[in-house]
């Protein structure tokens, strides 16, 4: 995995007039600070016009983590290592040692010489505690905080925080190779000894030492007993990762379970009419049935991939155990998405609770109907304010299947799934300098498929090798919008698909020219004359915030010609013309 270095700061070689100009408009328009970068970098932005880059570009939507996922420390470092690409025995590995060394607490520390989740110290934990400090974290190093438990103490956004801090610090981490040494391991208690021999470097004396053969010359102790933890844990979360369940690109409803109650059961024609292989005995409806029944009836079900749990409006006032329940029922393997309430009587709790399930289980999201049926609920629902008019009804099923079918969390701040997944899939994760023509593979395969299936691809002579069949291919295939430049005026190049994100009602984020770069969110689409790119926020291993291709007309020979990478495109101008950036409405 890479990180990004923090570089030097430079200044750009401009004319006095123009710096002073820049400056000027970025105070006025830029709420973000100036980042420090390379000089080559400022070089190359010199060259190509580019006045502000923010490399960063945090999507502005929560003060929280938005990458740690679950209940407690230990899911949430489980599912990031998972998320890393570490399966499930090399993840357990890895945590058994974090048991052993902190018992999973983040600011633990006997004597301030050894620190945090994984006991850092000397020089290592000299950069760690920088960098909680840089986060304005830093009173939480206090000695208050060492003793085992003592973390409980901390609000439970900082304490996300100082993991998710650690948790990155440990990727970045790359000595002795330790990474991909660790991916060669087939079982707990493999993966144990190598993170400690490789990570942890530790020798305390503890009992039955083993011999660690690749890294030769150094031997340290491993133990029995974080093997044993690593153990535990395999059989604990096996299989609870966050890439473990079933998260198809786009479903046509054979892989759909429906569990609802009056509404439900008003709009099954509708529900088969928007998902076309959804047949009759997946949904599960009936008048006035309240959430512990369909509780019940999800334990007997046989249950597809995708389980949606339309229910609360007869049960007003859910708790958090009605919704840890209906977790635990479920199979973790399976997506869960709950359907949100509206009636007239205040369902704002029941909501709440299914957006903070959302927000902690990467399995789980949300159709928010609340907010669809609020736009218009005189021509939505009846006189009653809950049953759905026919057009109520349409606008439920397709509520439903958008949730199904997206990858974006009910907020729109976070994209999980298949997004992530593709663009370190499709793309390759660093910059390389056009022409270049080499494919990765997987976007090799999806190239040639969406031919087969007559999908956009762009390219011309160099089919997928293309800004716009790029854009096209990610946005269809993760399911972000699977109907992007499928319709008029697509599909089409580039030069159609601004007015097509014009038709399909997505939001201009910069309607007077100006945009504040800490506000895009991953799935943002750009457009500048003749080209377009994606916003796709921090992926790890993935080296920039948006990810590119170029095309490069029928001459083999030009200058232009790149297949999908981490792009270094301006984020706010081109040629002196402001980016246009379009965003999809939830």
């Amino acid at each position: 995995m890479t990180t990004k270095p923090t570089t030097p700061k430079a200044k750009l070689k401009f004319n006095y007039f123009i710096k002073f100009f820049i400056f000027i408009l970025t105070a006025l328009i830029v709420s973000t600070p100036l980042y420090a970068i390379s000089e080559s970098t400022l070089d190359m932005f010199a060259e190509n016009g580019i006045y502000y880059y923010n490399p960063d570009g945090d999507n502005g939507c929560a003060s929280t983590s938005t990458k740690l996922r679950g209940d407690n420390l230990v899911e949430k470092a489980w599912n990031f290592f998972v998320s890393q690409g570490f399966n499930d025995a090399q993840t357990a590995g890895i945590l058994g040692n974090a048991q052993a060394e902190s018992s999973f607490s983040p600011t633990r520390s006997s004597n301030g010489s050894y620190w945090g989740f994984f006991q850092w110290g000397g020089g290592r934990k000299d950069t760690l505690d920088a960098k909680i400090r840089d986060a304005g974290l830093g009173q939480y190093l206090d000695s208050q905080y060492w003793p085992s438990g003592a973390h409980e103490k901390i609000p439970e956004a900082d304490l996300d925080r100082i993991l998710e801090i650690q948790l990155e610090h440990t990727i970045s981490e790359t000595d002795h190779n330790w990474q991909n040494e660790i991916r060669t391991a087939n079982t707990p208690e493999e993966a144990a000894e190598i993170f400690l021999v490789l990570f942890e470097r530790a020798v305390n004396g503890e009992s039955e030492v083993i011999y660690y053969a690749p890294f030769a010359g150094l031997y340290y102790q491993a133990t029995a007993k974080r093997r044993d933890f690593a153990i535990a844990l395999y059989k604990q979360y096996s299989g609870n990762g966050t890439t473990t369940f079933s998260s198809p690109t786009s479903s046509d409803g054979s892989n759909v379970t429906i569990i609802g109650d009056s509404i439900t059961a008003g709009s099954i024609s509708a529900l088969t009419e928007s998902l076309p292989k959804l047949a009759p005995e997946q949904i599960n409806a009936a008048v006035s049935r309240s959430f512990t029944e369909g509780i019940s009836i999800a334990s007997s079900a046989k249950l597809q991939d995708i389980v949606v749990f339309a229910l609360g409006t007869n049960s007003p006032n859910l708790t958090q155990a009605d919704i840890d329940q209906v977790i635990t029922t479920i199979d973790n393997n399976k997506r869960i998405i709950f359907v949100t309430n509206y009636g007239t009587i205040d369902y704002s709790s029941n909501n709440d609770l299914f957006k903070n399930a959302a927000a902690k289980h990467r399995n789980i999201s949300v159709a928010n109907w609340h907010t669809a049926v609020s736009a218009d609920p005189s021509t939505y629902l009846e006189s009653d304010q809950v049953h759905p008019t026919a057009s109520g009804q349409t606008l439920f099923a397709k509520t439903i299947t958008d949730a199904i079918n997206s990858n974006t969390t009910d907020d729109g701040c976070s994209i999980t799934g298949e997004f992530n997944s593709l663009v370190l899939a499709y793309a390759w994760p660093e910059y390389h300098s056009a022409p270049y023509f080499e494919m990765m593979p997987a976007y090799k395969e999806a190239v040639a498929r969406r031919q087969s299936e007559g999908l956009y691809v762009g390219g011309g002579a160099h089919p997928g090798i293309d800004c716009g069949g790029w854009v096209t291919t990610l946005l269809q295939d993760s399911g972000y919008e699977p109907e992007y430049n499928k319709t008029s005026p697509g599909p089409c190049g580039t030069s159609c698909q601004e007015p097509w994100v014009q038709s399909h009602g997505w939001t201009r984020l910069n309607p007077s020219g100006v945009i504040d770069t800490s506000l895009l969110q991953a799935g943002d689409v750009a457009f500048t004359d003749g080209h377009t790119f994606v916003f796709v926020g921090e992926i790890p291993g993935f080296n920039s915030n948006i990810a590119s291709a170029s095309y490069g007309g029928e001459n083999q020979n030009s200058g232009y010609w790149r297949t999908p990478m981490a792009g270094r495109e301006d984020l706010i101008s081109s040629g002196g013309t402001p980016v246009r950036w379009y965003r999809k409405n939830r």
